[in-house]
């Protein structure tokens, strides 16, 4: 009886850990921790990192990395530290898929085929382009209110996951870099990327995300 009891407490406590995780580390059918078969359904493809500035503007290795993990980052690494970047995200894979109707492009990288981080970038270049409001209302929808709203960086935070709707103010750049973004991180994966690039050479010490 007292296995059985013990045996029935490890479901629960699997099963309520699964519902534990929150509603922002999920976007149109990609998860964190989800595999990157759900990128593919959406008619992704997906290579190694170090082959991902073939997928397109904005998706080299160091972009990426930049993009998903400067939020949650304990300090910056700035582009002379591409190369431990790239040496960092060498161990897992990149995956691109269209979103929306090709108004926006999800970009993905996973370890051991799992998702740890999901960029979206909203093509700002389109006639019917996802403007900043819309951008807002579909995560607000999805996700519920920021715990910490920002005119520019809404975040819904948590102790594993985080998220974030950037809207950035930039000016005379081009418009792939003002459009919106969607970032979805695992913090525990931003950690593990932070000691991979100091073990490949960026200066300073590795910290917690």
């Amino acid at each position: 009886m007292r296995s059985a009891c013990a045996l029935l407490a490890v479901i629960v406590a699997g099963a309520a850990g699964h519902e534990q995780q929150p509603r922002w580390a999920a976007f149109q059918g990609v998860r964190l921790g989800g595999p990157i078969d759900d990128v593919l359904a959406l008619g992704g493809e997906c290579r190694a990192a170090d082959a991902a500035g073939d997928l397109g503007p904005g998706t080299s290795a160091y972009m990426f990395a930049q993009t998903a993990f400067q939020y949650a980052l304990p300090h910056a690494h700035p582009p002379r530290d591409s190369a431990a970047t790239r040496a960092a995200l060498r161990l897992g894979t990149m995956c691109v898929a269209p979103l929306l109707d090709d108004r926006a492009r999800v970009v993905v990288a996973a370890i051991d085929r799992r998702v740890v981080a999901v960029v979206v970038w909203f093509d700002g270049a389109r006639p019917d382009r996802v403007g900043p409001d819309s951008v807002r209302a579909i995560a607000y929808a999805g996700w519920g209110r920021p715990t910490h709203p920002s005119p520019n960086l809404d975040t819904w935070w948590g102790t594993r996951y985080r998220a974030y709707v950037l809207i950035p103010r930039l000016e005379n750049v081009p418009s792939m870099w003002t459009a919106p973004r969607i970032i979805l991180l695992d913090i525990a994966a931003c950690t593990a990327f932070d000691r991979r690039l100091h073990r490949a050479g960026a200066p300073g010490e590795a910290g917690e995300c």
